[in-house]
């Protein structure tokens, strides 16, 4: 079992940046991706995850180390996320165009009597298809 915390109070995430609370409040307020998603407790503390915190941590690094204003870096943010979105599905389109081209090779060769040299179950994967495989993991 780990020692790892699921939440952390608004005063744990303000240490962490040396912040006020007030500072991590404004943007979490600001901030759609963080407002829509900060969870409250029973006695309605905001309670943030990791993935809340390095959302906090890019928005520290537009606005505070890049100069970004808070609309610049809300809208960088939009952006990103939309960009990431179309990556995924464009993504997971290709890999099933290559399995699609793959079993359609495979079967052409075999109906023309060439031995295969890669089926798309074997475990042996080329390295395109282990760049793919590690873009889907990253989205």
């Amino acid at each position: 079992m780990t020692d790892e915390k699921r939440y952390y109070t608004i005063r744990e995430v303000a240490d962490m940046f040396s912040f006020d609370i007030s500072k991590v409040r404004y943007w979490t307020d600001n901030f759609p991706t963080l407002k829509n998603k900060v969870k409250r407790n029973r006695g309605g503390d905001r309670m943030y995850t990791k993935e809340d915190i390095r959302q906090l941590e890019i928005i520290y690094q537009l606005v505070e180390e890049r100069g970004y204003t808070l609309k610049g870096a809300r809208k960088y943010l939009e952006n990103k996320e939309f960009k990431q979105e179309n990556n995924t599905e464009l993504v997971d389109s290709l890999l099933e165009l290559r399995k699609f081209l793959l079993d359609l090779k495979a079967a052409l060769d075999e109906k023309a009597g060439r031995p295969r040299k890669f089926d798309s179950s074997e475990t042996e994967e080329p390295a395109n298809e282990k760049t793919l495989r590690l873009a889907r993991q990253l989205k």
